[in-house]
């Protein structure tokens, strides 16, 4: 409980937390399962099937990997993770329904401190430096707003007005001063998903995800002729900053795409790939950390049958929120498109704070929608 009070502070404080407090919650769900004597269910099994399957492909990359190494690393934090995941299930799934209640309300004590604490960063480097977006800590405000995303969907979805108004104060605070691209944009579909009527939500979920995977299935073909289209008119020189930069990059990965276009390169092998970025427009780093898009990364490390896996991946994570009503479907359903979109601008999938991140917020929708669904 303590843990579930001090995990979303840390992950605002502490870069490197959800690391850490993964692998953490993965050894109380452990302990939590020894003391119960409970069994896997057949839900969980499911999962740990799944998950086996994914990190045995991720691992098997290497065979045809340009760093047999560099894929070998991230197959053992994926396995590593996938693990602290299952037992973080589980463990949860063992509590009783009132120790789950309790522990959904303590989890909610530590979101509202975790909130808190990303708008009080967030005005700091509006209003406490000469120019929030050259200080050299504008990476971390980057991290955490991510998070603060996170926290709020689980508090607006919960009864009670000062819940929502503090969730859309946040709202409000990162329009105006987060800084993050892909946050931004997962603001508006989750404002959009409060407003459209509870039946109607997974139809939204769905249409949302067709034409995202439509748009992945396609992006590497259309984004060259796209970039030289609003290069030519001009366009892009009125945003000059995230929106081309992006398309610059992405349009010099389509070429290397296409030198491996079934199985890739070999998974993360993006970040250190020579001869990618040459002669940029707009593109202003030296190096390549990621293609800061999960689809481009994906069509560069594992090809067609990377996006094919990816998509499947999706679709089955989507029937499982299907099953969900209320306040777990709105929690399930928004938490997946937070985490696709911040994902499609920024970051890699293969980090390990980031793969941290979705096992603890995985877990933390776990326990609310068990807490919310249960009958009374």
């Amino acid at each position: 409980m303590g843990l579930y009070v001090l995990a979303p502070a840390l992950f605002i404080f502490v870069e490197m937390s959800p690391t850490v407090l993964a692998l953490v919650a993965g050894l109380i769900g452990a302990l939590t399962i020894l003391t119960t004597r409970q069994r896997f269910g057949r839900g969980t099994m499911g999962v740990a099937v799944a998950l086996a399957l994914l990190s045995a492909f991720v691992l098997s990359s290497a065979l045809w990997s340009v760093d047999a190494g560099r894929s070998i690393g991230t197959a053992k934090d994926v396995f590593g993770y996938s693990i602290a995941a299952l037992l973080l299930f589980q463990g949860i799934l063992a509590l009783s329904n009132a120790r789950r209640d309790r522990l959904a309300w303590v989890s909610l004590v530590g979101l509202l401190i975790g909130l808190v604490s990303v708008m009080g960063r967030e005005l700091y480097f509006a209003f406490l430096t000469e120019d929030p977006r050259f200080v050299e800590n504008v990476f971390t405000l980057h991290k955490i707003t991510v998070y603060g995303a996170f926290f709020s969907v689980i508090l607006v979805a919960q009864p009670g007005l000062a819940w929502k108004g503090l969730a859309g104060l946040f709202a409000v605070l990162t329009l105006l001063y987060g800084q993050s691209t892909g946050v931004n944009l997962a603001i508006v579909f989750v404002a959009v998903m409060f407003v459209v009527p509870e039946k109607y939500r997974q139809q939204v979920l769905v249409g949302f995800f067709a034409v995202y995977l439509s748009l992945a299935i396609i992006g590497p073909f259309v984004v060259s002729p796209l970039f030289a289209f609003l290069k030519t008119t001009g366009s892009l020189a009125f945003y000059p900053g995230t929106f081309a930069a992006r398309l610059d990059l992405w349009q010099m990965i389509s070429p290397h795409i296409s030198d491996r276009p079934v199985l890739g390169h070999g998974v993360n092998t993006m970040r250190n790939a020579v001869g990618v970025v040459v002669s940029p427009t707009y593109y202003a780093q030296t190096d390549l950390p990621s293609a800061h898009n999960i689809v481009f990364d994906l069509w560069y490390e594992l090809g067609a049958v990377g996006i094919i896996v990816y998509g499947m991946l999706l679709a089955a994570i989507i029937r499982m929120i299907r099953r969900l009503t209320g306040s777990c479907h709105f929690i399930a359903s928004n938490c997946l498109i937070i985490a696709v979109i911040e994902l499609s601008v920024d970051h890699r999938v293969w980090l390990s704070w980031v793969l941290g991140t979705l096992v603890f917020i995985a877990g933390i929708c776990l326990l609310h929608c068990r807490s919310t669904a249960r009958p009374e």
